[in-house]
């Protein structure tokens, strides 16, 4: 058994295809651990730094005074907390007066980012007060005078740079003060009918996180809300969602390409090593004594490969996590060496035995199985051989990415998308070819085996498109991130502008030079009834909308990232409204419905004349409901919009709040850097994952290339020997090799960009069409398909016919 053994491992080494097989295996095995290890410490970090603009990873909050059960709730559950309350109240030094956001805080505030101030004070103490930049420039104040907040003196001791808790809408509204939690009782700001925010901040470990949720969701009722990052700013979670997409979706294409790559190395192993174990089976080696040596040589390779892809993995995982470190570096890691055992290298052990398996153990087990008289026949061996591989790498790869990526429609979409695009792609190619041949007879001699030459160019199409689905999918989601922030993204809001300063204010705005979106009217609403009945109770406990008031607007146009998709664009007389599409849809409304809305002035219907899908994430004044012009009366209300302060002219916002001083600006740069710095740390994410993908997808190119090229390889001997020249075998070669790789560069773009779309639909980012793509890889193609087969088959067209034969045999 041994010898046996021996001699096939010496076999296999000579032949070369044992190497490609361990390095193809060890990808698989590196990819695996590497994206398992880290995958879920990326996505604990995000979370972490999304948490920042919360300064928690929970916040539970309520215009009531929270009950201290609550509290005590979090500490059972090992949760750290922090209180606060946020209120608005009147900050003056006697001689000048501003309306502020006042944030009470206690000493473990915040539990999330890092709140800088200016001088380096760590905490704040009773009787002392911390400023923002605006409110000194409109108090006239600095370090050491003292100002006033309602009733209680307070000393300025620090200038905020930075505040872990930026979050959009009024209660972040500029200009900001903190104060200590025990002065809010001596301001006497907070009367009865005072609009107060009072928070609970939580931070912790995801496994406590989770487990507070499930345990007392249920006892959060209003006016108690329990909110998390993600649900407090969808402009940030949306590249963090993307993110996770598109990593499963790195390590589905990374083991596809590699199994692929295995599969396609593991039958050109078993065609070159025909004649060797038909030798062995001629000389007495027993089909049990092969099986044996056989899975003695499938361990070796697992072995190696385990141990190279396991190293390999963890190593590509620490990398992933060292670049957050350098990019984030307030946030804090969970793992250990214990969790690295019982995490990715298991995964890595069942990656390396269901690749085996799927890919490698059939071949081999037909092969072992079968007399020595019909391996010698090769023809009939490798079609029944590539269907059992096919087989059982379906079944198998199916099996394992859907167990591995967690995501099951990802997943069954891209892998029935791949295997159907693979079949009418070839189906295509070689109806193309046979037609070609059919046609005139110099083509049948480029195109002798229509089968043969499209399975050839379909398997290329198929590993170089898998690499181009990332890089198409990566260079979407930037665009799509970009458009989100453009330069002169708007970085400030306006809220509760009087109807008779809107000229005044847009003059204003106009005199700066500054960008702004249109000003729109606001007015308060409820939404009550349809086709004049009120919804039902199941769906007001089911829609957030039906229990509160909603900014109402009028106007001739929807807003820029607004996009009709259904009923009318235009709206054609008054008492008409266009719906936002997923508000519609939660609430049952139809196209031409009537919406009964009760407003101040008293109740109002109007028609449903188009539905509309907002882009919440953009940072301009969007609505749920939009009535047609001359339907509310715009003095009920006041108005809202966003515009751009450029960097150079943020001490002009103070001359602005003043001459506004009724009207409320929420200054959103802090959140717009925050999620700029947090798409920068994706993207070079996104990057590293790419190019794994990538190393992937060569391994591919190589197999099918080697497969390519021992064909050839029998081809130019027999060329050889019947007399054409160097010059003419060089010319014929290099004009095939190159239609074969422009060809599969025209079906991977092809396949790239189908499998693109549905990924991005998945992934709700908007999707192109990449026509530089369309030019770029079947030039590549043909010159990388061209200029590998003139190199390795050079030494064959420079050798004597017969001597060519014989290297052949």
């Amino acid at each position: 058994m041994f010898r046996l053994f021996s001699s096939l491992f010496r076999q296999s080494l000579h032949s070369g295809g044992i190497a490609l097989l361990i390095v193809a295996l060890s990808l698989a095995i590196s990819a695996t651990t590497a994206l398992k290890f880290s995958n879920q410490q990326i996505q604990y970090a995000i979370e972490q730094q999304a948490g920042e603009l919360l300064a928690a990873d929970l916040v539970l909050s309520s215009s009531q005074p929270i009950e201290p059960i609550w509290l005590d709730r979090a500490r059972e559950t090992h949760l750290q907390t922090s209180q606060n309350y946020v209120f608005s109240s009147m900050a003056h030094t006697g001689e000048q007066f501003v309306m502020v956001n006042v944030k009470a805080i206690d000493d473990a505030f915040p539990l999330r980012g890092d709140l800088q101030i200016s001088p380096d004070v760590k905490q704040i103490q009773p009787g002392q007060i911390w400023l923002t930049p605006r409110v000194f420039d409109l108090l006239k104040v600095k370090i050491g005078d003292r100002i006033y907040i309602a009733d209680a003196e307070f000393k300025v001791t620090g200038e905020i740079e930075h505040d872990a808790n930026q979050e959009t809408g009024l209660s972040g509204f500029s200009p900001t003060v903190i104060i200590h939690l025990q002065d809010v009782a001596k301001t006497n700001a907070i009367q009865v009918g005072s609009r107060i925010d009072y928070r609970l901040l939580m931070s912790g470990e995801p496994n406590q996180l989770r487990q507070f949720e499930q345990q007392y969701a249920q006892f959060i009722q209003e006016p108690l809300k329990l909110r998390s990052a993600s649900d407090s700013n969808s402009r940030l979670m949306r590249p963090i969602r993307n993110l996770e997409t598109y990593m499963q979706l790195a390590n589905l294409l990374t083991l596809l390409l590699c199994g692929i790559a295995i599969a396609l190395t593991s039958q050109r192993y078993v065609a070159q090593n025909q004649d060797h174990i038909a030798m062995l089976r001629c000389l007495g080696a027993s089909r049990k004594q092969l099986l044996g040596a056989f899975v003695a040589l499938l361990a070796v390779v697992a072995l190696l490969a385990t141990l190279l892809g396991s190293i390999f993995g963890v190593i590509f995982g620490f990398a992933l996590l060292k670049l957050m470190l350098t990019t984030i570096p307030h946030i804090s890691l969970q793992f250990s060496l214990w969790a690295i055992v019982l995490g990715p290298l298991p995964n890595a052990v069942f990656t390396c035995l269901i690749v085996l398996a799927g890919f490698v153990l059939p071949s081999i087990l037909h092969l072992a199985k079968v007399p020595p008289i019909r391996v010698l026949r090769q023809s009939q061996f490798d079609q029944v051989a590539v269907w059992i591989v096919i087989a059982s790498a379906v079944i198998s790869l199916s099996l394992f990415t859907l167990y591995l990526t967690e995501n099951i429609g990802l997943t069954l979409s891209v892998i029935a998308a791949i295997f159907v695009l693979c079949f009418v792609l070839f189906a295509v190619v070689w109806l193309i070819l046979t037609a070609l041949r059919k046609m005139h007879f110099r083509f049948e001699q480029w195109v002798r085996e229509p089968a043969k030459v499209s399975l050839q160019m379909t398997a290329l199409a198929l590993g170089l498109s898998l690499i181009t689905v990332l890089f198409l999918l990566r260079s979407d989601m930037f665009e799509r991130w970009q458009q989100q922030l453009p330069v002169g993204t708007p970085n400030q809001f306006v809220y509760g502008l009087p109807p008779f300063d809107k000229a005044p204010f847009e003059q204003a705005l106009a005199e700066r030079q500054w960008q702004s979106t249109t000003l729109y009217p606001n007015i308060r609403g409820r939404l009550i009834a349809k086709n004049g009945e009120a919804f039902s109770e199941d769906v007001v406990r089911k829609n957030n909308s039906l229990k509160r008031e909603l900014n109402l607007t009028q106007s001739a146009t929807f807003p820029k990232d607004n996009r009709i998709v259904a009923g009318t664009k235009d709206f054609t007389a008054t008492y008409q409204v266009s719906v936002e599409k997923d508000t519609a849809e939660s609430l049952g409304i139809q196209l031409g419905d009537q919406l009964g809305f009760e407003l101040p002035d008293g109740d109002i219907e109007a028609k449903v004349v188009s539905f509309r899908i907002v882009e919440w994430e953009s940072f301009s004044p969007n609505f749920f409901f939009i009535f047609s012009p001359d339907t509310l009366d715009e003095n009920a209300g006041s108005y809202l919009g966003s515009f751009y302060v450029p960097p150079q002219h943020n001490q002009q916002m103070a001359e602005l709040i003043n001459q506004f001083p009724t009207t409320v600006f929420i200054d959103i740069d802090g959140i717009i850097e925050q999620i700029k710095q947090l798409v920068s740390v994706i993207a070079q994410i996104i990057s590293i994952l790419a190019f794994l993908v990538f190393a992937a997808g060569v391994l591919v190119l190589l197999a099918c290339l080697n497969l390519l090229m021992d064909e050839r390889k029998h081809e130019v001997a027999l060329l050889r020997a019947i007399g054409m020249s160097q010059a003419q075998l060089k010319r014929y070669l290099s004009i095939e090799l190159a239609c074969i790789g422009a060809g599969a560069g025209v079906l991977a773009i092809a396949f790239a960009e189908t499998v693109s779309y549905i990924v991005a639909w998945k992934m709700e980012i908007a999707w192109t069409l990449h026509w530089q793509y369309w030019l770029i890889l079947p030039l590549l193609m043909a010159m990388i398909c061209g200029v590998i087969g003139r190199y390795r088959l050079q030494k064959l067209w420079q050798i004597a016919p017969l001597l060519s034969l014989r290297n052949i045999g």
